[in-house]
């Protein structure tokens, strides 16, 4: 059952992952054509998730760096 479940999981994940996209494009139209000033505060939360994926990117590239020995 365990191999079933880890060969599949990449099909329905992708399930998943389709209606998740699906479903925020609706409701980012949605939310375009009646809530304007909504969609200029979800852009700067976008702002900031990106800004924290690059931090968080590079502090776990400097992270994984090999320690100097002096």
């Amino acid at each position: 059952m365990a191999r079933f479940n880890h060969r599949n999981m990449a099909l329905v994940l992708a399930l998943v992952m389709t209606a998740i996209a699906i479903m925020t494009y609706n409701i980012l139209s949605l939310a375009l054509r009646h809530h304007h000033a909504m969609m200029h505060d979800i852009h700067h939360v976008i702002a900031a998730l990106i800004l924290c994926g690059a931090f968080y990117g590079v502090i776990r590239y400097m992270q994984a760096l090999p320690d100097e020995d002096e």
